[in-house]
């Protein structure tokens, strides 16, 4: 609609102060002409838009003009640049923080401007935990979608056993914890998004409770997990080189150590692989023979992602 156009056009030109007509074209899905005849009209309608000639010319609003939102203050938008874009790429929001962003430091001027600017260039928040990329989850989206439309789910999940299983869910929240993703059930109950192998919103509405605290409900869940004995008993051996590394990585799992052996406790064979891999060979586990095995199946499944490369490289 040309009026959801025309106030998103203000918006930009006080984002984007001098912005020239081809770039305003291009991002409102437009032809330039059209710009201009949107700026004609917004000139008619009394809004402070003006054309300034030369280089450093462009389309411009008088900086006292506000589109309707209140102003920001420098502090405010330093506050904005401390946004969590990696999560909400995982959402598949990633654009639309971006043109939020856009808007609101147009609606703020010149103050929230300078405070973004400097909050983006001296903090910088990274949600992934050391020795750890960030954890796939293709089917984030498709939660987040089920949960904005109030729809049971179908999942195909693997859990930390490595049993799969098909379950309907009513799901009701998700957490970032870490950099990792999880889905609160209704019941409730914890489901890490990276172990949902598939996932099918359902037509039938979900039954989350009115009134669902999904901190209260995480608080509780998180809870369980901390407190949670780690059952699996795992010694390994580390290279002098990176034994200092190894204690401060795995230093939740640390139960004993006597130079380079270390005693460990983990959750389960695939929490233990899990940990242990991002030491490559710098760390052999001895026993128990469980997570010898699946360390060895893991590191051999890296070794074929690669093996491609041996006849590209002529080796």
């Amino acid at each position: 609609m040309r009026g959801d156009r025309l106030l998103s056009l203000v918006l930009l030109l006080q984002a984007r102060p001098g912005a020239v007509a081809p770039d305003l074209a291009e991002r409102l899905g437009v032809s330039v002409r059209t710009v201009l005849r949107d700026v004609e009209a917004l000139s008619g309608a009394g809004i402070p838009v003006y054309t300034e000639r030369g280089r450093k010319g462009g389309i411009r609003l008088l900086d006292t003009y506000r589109a309707g939102l209140a102003h920001l203050s420098r502090a405010e938008g330093a506050g904005l640049a401390v946004g969590q874009a990696r999560l909400a790429g995982d959402l598949g929001l990633g654009d639309a923080l971006d043109t939020a962003l856009e808007k609101l430091t147009g609606a703020g001027g010149g103050a929230l401007r300078g405070g973004l600017t400097e909050g983006r260039s001296h903090v910088l928040v990274d949600v992934d935990p050391w020795m750890r990329s960030g954890e796939p989850v293709p089917h984030l989206p498709a939660l987040h979608e089920a949960l904005l439309q109030g729809r049971r789910i179908e999942v195909s999940y693997r859990d930390s056993s490595g049993i799969r299983a098909r379950r309907a869910l009513d799901p009701a929240g998700l957490v970032a914890k870490a950099g990792v993703w999880y889905l609160v059930t209704a019941e409730p109950a914890l489901l890490r998004v990276a172990r949902v192998e598939s996932c099918t919103v359902l037509p039938e509405a979900s039954a989350r409770p009115d009134g669902f605290d999904l901190a209260a409900a995480w608080a509780t869940l998180r809870s369980g997990v901390e407190s949670r004995p780690r059952e699996l008993r795992v010694v390994a051996l580390v290279e002098p080189s990176a034994a200092p590394l190894a204690r401060r990585v795995l230093a939740r799992h640390l139960t004993g150590s006597d130079g380079e052996r270390l005693e460990l406790s983990f959750n389960g064979v695939e929490h233990a692989v899990g940990s242990l891999l991002g030491l490559g060979a710098r760390l052999e586990v001895l026993e128990p023979p469980s997570v010898r095995a699946a360390m060895r199946e893991a590191a051999l499944a890296v070794a074929a992602r690669y093996e491609s490369l041996r006849g590209a490289n002529g080796h």
